[in-house]
């Protein structure tokens, strides 16, 4: 059995057995929606968008593929102009899914067994490279980041599947320097220990097929990557025979005997991309882009509801940003609380559709309530670009092949606005949040013009909205700011600005469902973005870039 971050599943047991699962082939619902921006609209188009016969819109899949149907019959009842590939709304993002051969990818060492996606998990971040073999190749501990100054030279390494201590901070490795020049530039392989509650928290997709973008890279020839384990700590003192702690930079282990596969096959995914026409003559070639995410995770292995959310509530109040780990006696008992409160209401549901209704439900069908609402007004000066993103999930590969093949000229885009889980934000799910709470992050770093028309819209439109700039922080160990398709964008000197009313305990959890939103903070939120695209539209100039404009090709950095 794969590791999972389900455990409430697994701890509950009793909920599991009496729980009917969720039907997923029931048909959508339908309704009308206006010209206005309502909470009833959202509701409409939330409840199509986010329901179990989407399958959770997993990038490329037909859930995926329905969600955009939806979206593009949207546009073209509201008469937007097609502007994806042909004169049609779609853009095809050229994916490829790689897949681990589980029929040959079990590894042995001296006695030791590992089992793929229980002893170890590998991983791929560029698969046009080829992969140095490891079969064959000895274990050498190495230690942590402090102990690499003091490594064999290059030549005595060349070979060896290293063991890497990893001192890992949130979602951070800090893995070692890899690069062929290096001092472990000659390694076949790396695996990286001591990392049990990442790999806890990501072992879901850690054993997922891996979504990449086609890349037509310039490798130079004979070069090679070493290949790159996740291997949990009980596997590594396994291969060595004795605890993580008692092992020394030096210390050898036996030959590993085994290598690892990938099979790769297309990704039908695809960006949903449309325009409506700026009104000026002069200024209607200039664009002011929205844009959200179509994807979201899909379906996972059945977990109950209820005694999900409740673990979540009092273990991970951030969902999938927390790691799992095993509660204390007394949090047991107020885990119990909650779904014994629960149960006096409903009975166990199991289900393994993760909806995505906040992520990124609410900022897709935000940005059609704008369409809709843009398309019945008075039209702005530029014109209005709207950009359904698809494989953020998979690593913001959407945005990077849009903005890498702008179906526009890309410097006509003035501004991106994003939109990413703009639904929720109370004060049971952010520290600071509230009626009016929501994040804004970005919208100073390429221009302090488009960060000020923010606060003005907020104010002028009294719209209410309380500004928490915490996450905008550089440094800040979140990376929000790399970690939605707005960067994409900014990467190429483009201002952007990012609004999210934050993380809660269902971030990518079956429990990610329309009966959590905020659907008053929701309309809120969309209308803010409303106004601030018909200012920034509205502008006599672009705004004004008076930032350092970061290099496209470096790593994006907080």
């Amino acid at each position: 059995m794969r590791r999972s971050w389900l455990l409430p599943f697994v701890l509950f047991p009793a909920f599991a057995a009496c729980a009917g699962s969720r039907a997923a082939d029931s048909p959508a619902p339908r309704g009308a929606t206006t010209a206005a921006i309502t909470p009833a609209d959202l509701r409409v188009r939330a409840s199509i968008f986010a329901h179990d016969s989407m399958q959770g819109r997993r990038t490329g899949t037909p859930g995926n593929v329905r969600g955009n149907a939806y979206i593009t019959g949207e546009l073209a009842r509201l008469g937007l102009r097609p502007a994806g590939d042909s004169g049609t709304y779609l853009q095809q993002v050229p994916l490829l899914r790689y897949t681990v051969d589980t029929a040959r990818a079990t590894l042995r060492a001296g006695s030791a067994r590992l089992e793929v996606f229980e002893e170890y998990y590998p991983y791929q971040a560029i698969f046009e490279v080829p992969v140095r073999p490891i079969d064959g190749a000895q274990l050498l501990y190495i230690g942590g980041a402090a102990d690499t100054a003091g490594l064999p030279p290059r030549e005595e390494l060349d070979g060896k599947l290293v063991v890497f201590r990893s001192e890992a901070s949130g979602n951070a490795l800090g893995a070692p320097d890899l690069s062929p020049q290096g001092r472990l530039g000659l390694i076949a392989g790396i695996a990286i220990t001591q990392i049990d509650p990442l790999i806890a928290n990501f072992a879901q997709s850690l054993a997922e097929p891996q979504v990449k973008l086609k890349q037509d890279l310039a490798v130079p020839p004979g070069a090679t990557q070493p290949r790159m384990l996740f291997v949990p700590t009980g596997s590594v003192e396994a291969l060595f025979g004795r605890t993580l702690d008692a092992l020394r930079p030096g210390d050898t282990g036996p030959a590993i005997q085994g290598e690892v596969a990938f099979d790769a096959g297309d990704v039908g995914a695809s960006n949903v991309v449309a325009v409506l026409e700026g009104s000026d003559p002069a200024l209607r070639g200039e664009y002011v882009a929205l844009g959200a995410h179509n994807d979201a995770i899909g379906v996972v292995e059945p977990v109950e509801h209820d005694s999900l959310r409740a673990y979540n509530t009092i273990m991970r109040p951030r969902g999938a940003n927390d790691p799992p780990s095993e509660p204390s006696e007394a949090q047991w008992g107020r885990i119990r609380g909650i779904i014994d409160s629960l149960r006096k209401l409903r009975p166990a549901r199991l289900d393994s559709i993760v909806n995505g209704a906040d992520d990124d439900g609410s900022g897709s069908m935000g940005l059609l309530e704008v369409a809709e609402a843009a398309s019945r007004g008075k039209r702005p000066r530029r014109s209005l670009l709207f950009v359904w993103h698809t494989g953020e999930e998979a690593g913001l590969h959407g945005s990077r092949w849009f903005t890498d093949h702008a179906t526009v000229p890309r410097d006509s885009i003035v501004t991106q606005i994003n939109t990413d889980m703009i639904a929720r934000g109370n004060a049971e799910d952010e520290q600071k949040g509230g009626a009016g709470y929501v994040q804004v992050i970005g919208s100073r770093r390429l221009s302090t013009e488009l960060g000020d028309l923010a606060v003005s819209v907020n104010r002028d439109g009294k719209h209410g909205l309380a500004f928490d700039y915490t996450y905008d922080a550089d440094g800040h160990p979140d990376n929000f700011y790399c970690r939605s398709d707005h960067y994409m964008y900014a990467r190429y000197g483009i201002p952007i600005a990012f609004f999210s009313t934050g993380g809660h305990r269902d971030y990518h959890q079956i429990t990610d469902e329309l009966e959590y939103l905020d659907f008053d903070k929701f309309t809120a939120v969309t209308r803010f973005v409303a106004d601030l695209a018909n200012r920034v539209a509205n502008l006599d100039r672009r705004p004004v870039v008076d930032q350092p404009k970061p290099d496209p090709e470096a790593p994006c950095k907080q």
